[in-house]
């Protein structure tokens, strides 16, 4: 596909926010989304990591303080005039009582693996594709690897992430 004038890239994380044996999810108040449940998240600011954005959407939708553990996949499309791509991440709740804060997310609840099972129809589809392989433990997250950054960049500039969390062999 061509691009046309005006076609622009757009980065966007998501988190998988594992609470219990749930994950918080936030009811979405715009788009052809809107009354369904996903992922809280958004988009990556100019000048912002990954990891950064994602701690602020998490917080600013959720009203939660979580921590990335990892990528547990990426959604890429390309519309008309945008190519969208969404990382979403596996997170740790580590604070705060999930609560909705934000004018895009009128509800924020935890939901568990038979949730997304018995009540597909409440989810943006991609939700019980990507949480339930993380509920029930049949997935595999690319770890952050914080011992490879190339000159001139550093950690916290640079970032590579695997099944393992570490490049072999480790570069010299």
């Amino acid at each position: 596909m061509a691009r046309s004038p005006g076609h622009r890239a757009v980065i966007a994380v998501g988190g998988v926010v594992r609470s219990g044996d749930g994950i918080v999810l936030v009811r979405l108040t715009y788009s052809r989304h809107r009354g369904k449940f996903m992922f809280p998240g958004g988009k990556v600011d100019p000048g912002e990591s990954l990891e950064a954005a994602l701690v602020r959407e998490v917080r600013e939708e959720a009203g939660i303080e979580a921590a990335p553990e990892g990528i547990v996949a990426v959604r890429h499309r390309v519309d008309a005039d945008e190519l969208n791509t969404f990382v979403i991440f596996e997170m740790r709740h580590v604070g705060s009582e999930p609560r909705a804060v934000s004018p895009e997310a009128d509800k924020v609840g935890v939901f568990s693996a038979a949730d997304l099972r018995d009540s597909p129809e409440l989810f943006v589809g991609l939700v019980p594709e990507i949480a339930l392989p993380v509920l029930d433990g049949t997935y595999t997250r690319l770890s952050r690897n914080d011992e490879f950054a190339p000159a001139p960049y550093g950690p916290d500039t640079f970032r590579i992430y695997g099944p393992s969390g570490r490049t072999w062999p480790v570069p010299e």
